[in-house]
């Protein structure tokens, strides 16, 4: 070897034994934990039978992710430890991405198992506090406290006296009971439910406004998860299906806020043969996604027909939005106080 090139590795050799040496003297990375780390909300009010979570409520202020957090000592109202709220309850968990694109209920549920976690639970690392479906044989509607402990190997804090305001079930929405005491509202607060109605005339041609139908809610078994919808005129007797004549049955949708996109409104669709009803089967809860979140995720229908009304033709419509939470089968009837023309003038 030279003796120009051995300088050269030796030269080479000091720089790396250096920067080597150098990186042992630097102090190691410490993690992060601001002072100011928040939650934008002290109280959560959820309601028994359903997955109720609150999402986005927690910042960080620049804290070093991830940060881990754990609920600690829930209290009744009185103060006594409510170890009830720890209950094990079986909840749905997404292991694959819902695209709405699916083609059967096997389908979704081949994409979501259950596994059981505690009734009043956390998302480790992202602070969504989530109460699962759960019932009233274990946890009884009423006013609790808990605390939340977050911390990363920086600091933690403790968030104390969160208020955990439950409530009663609200098996469906809408629901026109009060959820705190179980009785039906005032018709102007909500408690009797009318559909969206448009272009509908009675016999004399008159305007048949909203607050004309009535919808009720009905469960009339528990065995399998479907929807039934029936719809009858003033005498209560049966409005035929048939006489919706711009009805698209088979391809029928709607709007997810989740996804942002269209869903096959639900599956298997079965039409009495006198066409007095038609029925889907559903899943639990329907839609499907009305509980991952805190958004207002709910489907909508629409039953449309036309006519000709002095010789143009005239469309029509009854909507309603709404969704389902308690399992089972649910009847959704429509009654009318004053009878649709449905024929040609």
């Amino acid at each position: 070897m030279s003796s120009k090139i051995f300088p050269l590795y030796m030269l080479i050799f000091l720089s790396a034994l250096t920067t080597g040496c150098y990186k042992e003297m630097l102090p190691k990375e410490k993690d992060y934990f601001s002072d100011n780390v928040s939650f934008n909300k002290d109280q959560y009010q959820v309601n028994i039978g359903r997955t109720n979570v609150a999402i986005g409520n927690f910042n960080p202020d620049y804290s070093t992710q991830p940060l881990d957090f754990t609920i600690e000592n829930p209290q009744r109202a009185d103060g006594s430890p409510a170890p009830e709220l720890f209950t094990a309850v079986p909840a749905w968990q997404w292991q694959k991405y819902y695209s709405g694109n699916e083609k059967s209920i096997d389908e979704i549920n081949a994409k979501r198992i259950r596994e059981n976690r505690p009734a009043l639970d956390i998302r480790p690392h992202s602070g969504d506090v989530v109460f699962w479906n759960t019932d009233s044989s274990s946890i009884k509607p009423g006013i609790y406290t808990f605390d939340i402990r977050v911390k990363n190997k920086g600091g933690e804090k403790l968030f104390q006296k969160r208020k955990l305001d439950i409530r009663r079930p609200r098996p469906y929405e809408p629901y026109e009971f009060n959820d705190q005491t179980g009785i039906r509202k005032e018709e102007k607060d909500g408690g009797i439910i009318h559909p969206g109605v448009s272009g509908l005339n009675d016999a004399l041609n008159n305007e048949i406004k909203s607050d004309a139908v009535n919808v009720y809610f009905r469960k009339t078994g528990s065995q399998k998860n479907t929807i039934t919808f029936k719809f009858f005129d003033k005498d209560s007797l049966p409005i035929k299906l048939s006489l919706f004549n711009t009805m698209q049955w088979d391809s029928l949708y709607y709007n997810s806020k989740i996804i942002d996109g269209r869903i096959l409104f639900a599956f298997n669709r079965t039409m009495a043969t006198d066409s007095s009803q038609v029925s889907f089967d559903i899943p639990n809860p329907f839609p499907v996604l009305a509980d991952v979140g805190s958004s207002d995720e709910r489907a909508s229908i629409s039953f449309t027909y036309d006519r000709v009304s002095f010789g143009f033709r005239k469309k029509a419509a009854v909507s309603l939005t709404f969704g389902i939470f308690e399992q089972g089968s649910w009847d959704i009837i429509f009654k009318f106080k004053t009878t649709p023309k449905f024929t040609n003038d």
